[in-house]
């Protein structure tokens, strides 16, 4: 498949539900995905870092999993060992499932993992190795996440986190811990919502 014909895809996904979006006055109903230029830019970081086990918190109807699983995919034809794999979680069941149907459209569903999970559980359960962590979620509960986060990050890994500038009040004291932490090199990119990225040192 051409990158012409997967953007042009993503775009229409992307659109589709921006106008859902604008129709719904309760946020908790809204797809919310990340913006197209913060999806490409992920998908470049990801492909640039070569990255082998990458964790998506905030599934939703798959904008960004997509993106996720180009980059595996670019990945994966560079090299013939391994295979590099996602998991991607949401609690939501209907959103989970349009994202698989999604992905199956694209021929995106191997090495792709959907799981109905709430991210405190997932993480505080985890054991495995991440070496990218993309989180775009519900906002309150990040501060109980960090923990965790810490925990499975180890070296040369990079935690990265979509709507920092546009709800930076929202994310002020989760940054922070990794901010003031000597282990982590932030960095604040104004692309899209805002990006943060935090990688492990």
């Amino acid at each position: 498949m051409s990158f012409a014909h997967f953007k042009a895809y993503t775009d229409r996904l992307y659109q589709t539900d921006k106008a859902f979006d604008d129709a719904q006055p309760n946020r908790l109903n809204r797809h919310r995905h990340l913006e197209p230029d913060s999806a490409e830019f992920l998908a470049s970081l990801v492909i640039s870092k070569r990255a082998k086990n990458i964790l998506e918190i905030g599934t939703s109807t798959g904008y960004s999993t997509l993106w996720l699983g180009y980059a595996l995919a670019q990945i994966n034809r560079a090299n013939t060992a391994d295979s590099a794999t996602l998991t991607s979680i949401d609690i939501d069941e209907w959103r989970l499932l349009t994202a698989r149907n999604h992905l199956r459209t694209l021929q995106f569903d191997h090495n792709i993992t959907l799981q109905q999970v709430d991210a405190k559980d997932f993480l505080r359960q985890s054991t495995a190795h991440f070496d990218v962590i993309f989180l775009d979620a519900e906002r309150r509960f990040y501060g109980e996440y960090v923990a965790d986060f810490k925990r499975l990050l180890t070296f040369g890994d990079m935690l990265i986190v979509d709507n920092v500038i546009s709800h930076a009040d929202e994310v002020a004291a989760f940054l922070s811990a990794f901010e003031q932490d000597s282990n982590y090199l932030c960095s604040t990119l104004s692309i899209g919502a805002g990006l943060f990225v935090a990688v492990r040192q």
